[in-house]
């Protein structure tokens, strides 16, 4: 609210003046502590408010992890919901976490192996791009997930080579595999779609959900 306090005019007296700048300190002080049961100069915070309004809100100083304006809202930092639900009204779900990285025989090397995920660090795109020019078999092993992670493993190139894609760590989980369950792909349009499902125990497994084109061993 407003802050009210009385005029000393240039004529008054400092003695006749006294009762009315000790009032106006009062009046002062008195706003100053009601702010403060809000506002912490101390601490650097806020708290207590019922209701806050604005234009744009930025959370992060020299790394920003949130920035909402009137034209985004960019969240840059991983999102946990503990309780509830995430519901989606009047929009899209658009998903574009894909690996700018093409996964081939080229970016292989002569190995022909490549780690996606490491055994520390979950896989960190959602859709890898894989496709393979050479005659050898182009080997992709794929570490353990976080539960409820997916991922979509899709041939973009116009070629022929195998993708062979494998457990890195635990096997995938395919009906009909063999003693190595593996997932090939060798068509440019051939996918494969891994849901990451808890055992049980609290670890994941690599769950085939779906795909076009792909063949199992």
């Amino acid at each position: 609210m407003a802050i009210s306090v009385t005029e000393i005019l240039g004529t008054d007296s400092l003695s006749g003046s006294r009762i009315v700048i000790n009032d106006n300190f009062n009046i002062l002080a008195s706003e100053i502590n009601a702010i403060e049961n809000y506002f912490n100069p101390t601490a650097g915070t806020i708290t207590n408010l019922n209701d806050v309004r604005t234009e744009a809100l930025r959370v992060g100083l020299s790394t920003v992890l949130l920035d909402i304006n009137a034209s985004t809202f960019d969240i840059l930092v991983d999102v946990d919901i503990e309780n509830g639900d995430l519901s989606l009204n009047g929009g899209n779900l658009i998903r574009n976490n894909i690996d700018p990285q093409v996964i081939n025989d080229t970016f292989a090397g002569p190995s022909l192996t490549v780690q996606i995920g490491t055994s520390t660090a979950t896989p960190p795109y959602t859709v890898e791009r894989v496709g393979n020019t050479g005659t050898g078999a182009l080997n992709v092993l794929l570490n353990d997930g976080a539960i409820g992670q997916e991922i979509f493993f899709i041939y973009t190139e116009n070629a022929t080579g195998d993708v062979e894609i494998k457990g890195a760590v635990n096997a995938l989980v395919l009906p009909g595999a063999g003693a190595t369950p593996t997932l090939t792909l060798n068509e440019k349009g051939q996918s494969v779609h891994l849901l990451c499902v808890d055992d049980g125990t609290g670890n994941g497994d690599w769950y085939l959900i779906g795909g076009n084109g792909y063949t199992i061993s």
